[in-house]
């Protein structure tokens, strides 16, 4: 039996964040919500990106640097590929 995300709820998380003031703000509100791996998961989801879009090593070398699998390399290069280009320049511009 699968469950279905609860989008609204989805929605009023990123409201709420939206709507915090400073970085300290956000990392309390994330140990709330997110236990230790998810933090860490996404920690390293954003290594992922930020090394692919900056482009200077290659899928490897990510893996061996940041101790995560080609796969995850492949997930994170797949959802940059289909991207929004406004996002795509608000990732060039913070990362």
């Amino acid at each position: 039996m699968s469950q279905k995300p609860d989008k609204d709820g989805w929605a009023a998380f990123i409201t709420l964040c939206s709507k915090l003031q400073s970085p300290e703000e956000m990392k309390k509100l994330f140990d709330l919500f997110l236990t230790i791996d998810e933090k860490e998961t996404l920690g390293r989801r954003y290594l992922i990106v930020k090394a692919l879009q900056e482009g200077k090593l290659t899928q490897r070398e990510i893996a061996d640097h940041y101790e995560v699998s080609i796969s995850q390399i492949t997930r994170g290069s797949n959802a940059l590929k289909i991207i929004d280009p406004a996002l795509r320049k608000i990732l060039e511009k913070y990362l």
